[in-house]
């Protein structure tokens, strides 16, 4: 590994520095650069191309798990160590998680609070049994901009979103009509609606909204935010991923962003251990989702100008 690193780094440090540092021999390591590349060594240099492809469609997101993932699809026979040996030497580095942090949302407000529906209900058995939905914000130069998505909860898709300077329920309630419109405008009987309680979602024109399409509305219990914790988890990962400190030039320029990684990466490309490490869109293709809903080549997003 060190005779590798040296080879690597060749352009940066002479071989009689890195041979110091590391307590070698410089007759050591070009006896060892001379030799033939074994079979296991071409095979390594093989993967490694193509974990770099993977990450670069990434955008450097992935970690070796999900790497290996990807490789399994397409029968390559790297295995798990395999690969994060593979990605180590060669410097191939996933954005490192920074875990599950909820965030308690102010439930100080004139309107009334829904039931907690979850509890009773246990895991989703189909699409548009469950829909999450949840608020985060985006730092822009000018101040705030907010995003507000729904989340189909068997999937793991986010089937409609939405993103404003404002952080009302003008922006919440057009993230519900994306949602309905990706399902081809149909809604089934007994969808639950799960959310915190926030006061965008506790508005009564929300409340119309939801009353209007025969939605039934569940909400966390106060100060719990683990009651909607797989969409606490998808702003987690993308803040992490995507946004990280960034402060974007205007609310275009964030909605972009998160249209990039909701439309393009998220839903189509990431695979997910809770869905069979499927994208959302592939793992609804294959259940055949009978709500009839519009092709996944469309964004699921209504401006909130």
């Amino acid at each position: 590994m060190q005779y590798n690193f040296i080879k690597d780094n060749l352009s940066g440090f002479s071989v009689e520095e890195m041979c110091e540092c590391f307590g070698l021999s410089r007759s050591g390591y070009y006896d060892w650069s001379r030799r033939s590349p074994s079979a296991r060594s071409l095979e390594d240099e093989k993967f490694k191309i193509r974990i770099k492809a993977l990450q670069k469609k990434a955008k450097g997101r992935f970690g070796h798990r999900l790497i290996y993932q990807y490789l399994q699809d397409e029968q390559a026979g790297c295995g798990r160590d395999r690969t994060l040996r593979i990605m180590k030497q060669s410097g191939i580095l996933g954005v490192q998680s920074k875990g599950f942090k909820p965030q308690s949302t102010d439930s100080n407000h004139q309107f009334g609070y829904s039931p907690n529906l979850l509890k009773q209900l246990g895991k989703p058995e189909r699409c548009d049994q469950v829909w999450v939905a949840d608020t985060t914000y985006l730092r822009t130069e000018s101040g705030w901009a907010y995003l507000a998505t729904v989340m189909d909860l068997f999937s793991r898709r986010i089937i409609g979103w939405s993103a404003s300077s404002h952080n009302d329920s003008t922006l919440t309630c057009h993230a519900l009509q994306a949602a309905v419109l990706t399902r081809g405008g149909q809604i089934p009987s007994g969808l639950i609606q799960h959310s915190d309680r926030g006061s965008t979602y506790a508005s009564y024109s929300y409340q119309r909204m939801l009353s209007s399409l025969k939605i039934e509305q569940s909400m966390s219990a106060k100060g719990n935010c683990y009651d909607n914790a797989a969409m606490e988890s998808f702003y987690g990962r993308y803040k992490t991923s995507s946004v990280r400190d960034l402060v974007f030039a205007n609310e275009d320029q964030a909605r972009s962003n998160a249209f990039e990684y909701i439309e393009l990466f998220y839903n189509r490309f990431r695979k997910h251990s809770s869905i069979d490490y499927k994208s959302p869109v592939q793992f609804e293709d294959e259940k055949n989702s009978p709500m009839g809903e519009v092709p996944a080549s469309l964004p699921a997003c209504i401006h909130n100008n």
